[in-house]
């Protein structure tokens, strides 16, 4: 769903394309109302309005742009990657701005932190992958404490003593030969 989006963000660049339509920059005026050169002071508004046309080479290397990507978007989705979906979503969202790329890096996002939960704890649910950080986390501390009984009563009977360890051959230096 996220590359047809995409692919219709992309046709929507053609019709801007096709109609080069005009974009209009604001810039608040000066105390007295008046406006740079360029702009006209709009009253309704209380703005300076200035009325400037893209360029149409911008529109086509936008559309290039969202084209590639939802391309590469639908490849990783059809051949069920999903950290290439997920990087790519992300590469469209920061891409394509605030205003409509925002969606596609949210999407892009969800799946990295969904992907992640599915690596640790097996589970890429909310509520399973916390469940199962729940028996993880029990189950660490029923081994500190298990642990930390242990080294008590080791610390009270002095007859267990560890052996040194063995002598190795490749770490341990060699002794130097005895005078006669």
């Amino acid at each position: 769903m996220g590359a047809g989006a995409a692919l219709l963000f992309a046709l929507a660049t053609v019709v801007e394309w096709i109609k080069n339509v005009a974009t209009i920059a604001t810039q608040t005026p000066s105390k007295a109302n008046t406006c740079l050169s360029g702009y006209h002071f709009v009253k309704a508004k209380l703005l300076c309005e200035m009325l400037t046309h893209t360029s149409r080479s911008q529109w086509e290397v936008r559309f290039l742009f969202i084209t590639i990507v939802a391309l590469c978007i639908l490849y990783f989705a059809l051949r069920r990657k999903r950290a290439g979906v997920a990087c790519f979503s992300i590469f469209l969202g920061l891409g394509l701005g605030v205003s409509t790329g925002l969606v596609f890096f949210l999407l892009g996002a969800w799946l990295i932190v969904r992907a992640y939960r599915l690596q640790k704890y097996g589970d890429a649910s909310f509520f399973g992958s916390n469940r199962v950080a729940k028996e993880e986390g029990q189950a660490k501390r029923a081994n500190r404490a298990a642990k930390g009984a242990e080294t008590s009563e080791s610390t009270a009977s002095p007859s267990k003593s560890a052996a040194p360890p063995t002598a190795s051959k490749r770490y341990t230096p060699k002794k130097p030969p005895r005078r006669r």
